[in-house]
């Protein structure tokens, strides 16, 4: 999750892309859900502490047994609803899950290694060329393969709801496609020594006859 994160100036203009509106989803789902479950469990307390309050006027023994039988009722009644909506959860969650970590198979697709070190991130893309900053071309699906050289880091650009792990020895794949052309801010998420703070680079959407420019080119 990215709240408190600053935004880059982009994101006024940002075409929600794939990646973000899946995280919206689920993150709604989870809202709304927590929402009416706090909301259900203050107004069942109000209720049982005004219902049961000490009343010298209260049910006999009889009525007592009664009221525990349908009470064993509302309690079975509440264990499949929350079985439901668990269940719910559980798949709208994986759902995501799936579609998040398994890019597209699109031809048009780009594929750009991305390796983290102290306190840096390096750009690998598939013609040799190298560079310290992230360029890609609008309307075209980006596979990120995200890895490390040193110790472990976290990927992430928060514009685009997307963040994985960078660890020595092991690829991590997540994907975007960007909507809009401009600057996005991509940064460390995980403490990952002195320079920490300082591990913030830029990924430049260009458009697509731009970037055609600037790949073929011999400059990073």
């Amino acid at each position: 999750m990215v709240g408190g994160t600053p935004f880059s100036i982009a994101s006024s203009h940002l075409v929600a892309p794939p990646s973000t509106q899946l995280w919206s989803s689920v993150y709604d789902l989870y809202w709304y859900l927590g929402v009416g479950a706090g909301v259900v469990v203050f107004a069942l307390l109000i209720y049982i502490m005004f219902r049961y309050r000490d009343n010298p006027k209260r049910p006999l023994a009889v009525e007592r047994t009664k009221e525990n039988r349908e009470t064993w009722r509302g309690t079975l009644a509440l264990f499949a609803v929350m079985g439901v909506i668990l269940t719910l959860i559980a798949v709208q969650t994986i759902n995501g899950l799936v579609i998040y970590e398994n890019p597209p198979n699109n031809p048009g697709k780009m594929t750009v290694d991305v390796v983290a070190a102290q306190f840096f991130f390096t750009f690998d893309y598939q013609n040799n060329k190298s560079s310290a900053t992230l360029v890609v071309p609008v309307n075209t699906e980006i596979v990120l393969n995200v890895t490390s050289k040193d110790v472990n880091h976290q990927f992430g650009i928060p514009d685009f709801r997307v963040k994985t792990d960078a660890i020595p020895g092991r690829h991590n794949i997540v994907w975007i496609q960007p909507n809009a052309v401009g600057n996005y801010t991509i940064q460390c998420f995980e403490l990952c020594g002195v320079g920490h703070a300082t591990m913030i680079t830029t990924m430049v959407v260009m458009s697509q006859p731009a970037f055609a420019v600037w790949y073929n080119s011999t400059g990073p």
